[in-house]
Formats: C-alpha cells, structure tokens, sequence
C-alpha cells in the first residue's frame, strides 16, 4: 500500500485537515493496515501517512482501522510544539559503517539524514462513532525545504474544509 501521499511536507494544521479531507473525500488514500516489511524499507522523508485508529467499541468490526500505526524504527521522546507531535529517530545506526571492500569507515551518520516523525490526530465531528485519524508525516532537516505543499497541488489546494469537522485530539483531551 502506498503512503497518503509522498513529497509531500505538513507546515499547519490547516495542511493537515485539507490531507484528511481528502482522504474523506476519496482524493487520496488512507492506510489501512500496518506497512510490511517492504513498506517500510520504502519509507522516506516526505511520506504522509493518514490512518483510522481502531475503535474499541466491540459491535463495530474488529478488523476496521489500526490499532498502533509502526514503521520499524526508534523514537525519542515526543516534543509537542502547536498541535503536533514531533519526535526525532535515535541514531541506531554503528558508529563505523563498513564499506563496499569489507574494511570500516569513520563516516558517522550526519544529524540531517536522522528521520523526524510529525504527528497530528483529530476526531471526526459529526460520525456517530467519532472516528480518531491519525497523520504521519516523515521528513529530514536536509530535505524539508524541498518538499511540496499543499499549495503546490491545485486538487488539493482548493479543497474548503468545513468548519468544525476535525477536532484536534490534543486541544480536545486537553480541556
């Protein structure tokens, strides 16, 4: 399954509602299971991810949604700035990477390739079984600047999203 939509950079979250309503409106995909292995081997900075978390009401179908959305890789803590989550990946990767003839290099891995994870997650007003989405989007410092907007997809940029459908989960659990 593809990601939501790729090259694709989340700046407010303005952007991050037009991304959900057009996964509403069937414009774009939304994910619907975890990524298998392949999935995340593709993963790459500007990769949005928008995915329905799993209810735990039981007379709705077990097998609709997501419970825990996973990409195979390590998280810092989270640090929230606006409504959104941002985590920075830890550096897993060893200190000396080998080379193509066998013997070590002291190339350690540059701050800029380190993935950053953005998350927003709203619930939708209106639907009986206020539904919670989630979006996922994946950049590098390095990257960031070259990324698309919304803005920069007409289909996309003329979406209107109507007032007061996606209530964001964080400002909502904070009061």
């Amino acid at each position: 399954q593809p990601p939501t939509c790729s090259g694709m950079r989340i700046r407010t979250a303005r952007d991050a509602e037009i991304i959900f309503h057009a996964v509403a409106l069937r414009i774009l995909p939304i994910v619907t299971r975890r990524l298998d292995s392949e999935e995340r081997m593709a993963l790459c900075s500007g990769c949005v991810y928008v995915w329905e978390e799993r209810t735990s009401n039981v007379s709705e179908s077990l097998d609709h949604g997501i419970e825990r959305f996973t990409e195979g890789r390590s998280w810092g803590p989270s640090r929230a700035r606006d409504d959104f989550l941002f985590y920075q990946e830890k550096d897993t990767a060893p200190k000396f990477q080998e080379d193509p003839i066998g013997s070590y290099s002291m190339r350690p891995r540059r701050q800029g390739e380190r993935m950053i994870k953005q998350t927003y997650s709203v619930y939708i007003n209106g639907h009986a079984g206020m539904k919670k989405w989630h979006l996922n989007a994946y950049y590098t410092q390095e990257t960031l600047d070259q990324l698309h907007t919304v803005d920069d997809f007409p289909q996309l940029a003329a979406l209107r999203v109507p007032d007061g459908l996606y209530i964001c989960a964080r400002t909502n659990r904070m009061r």
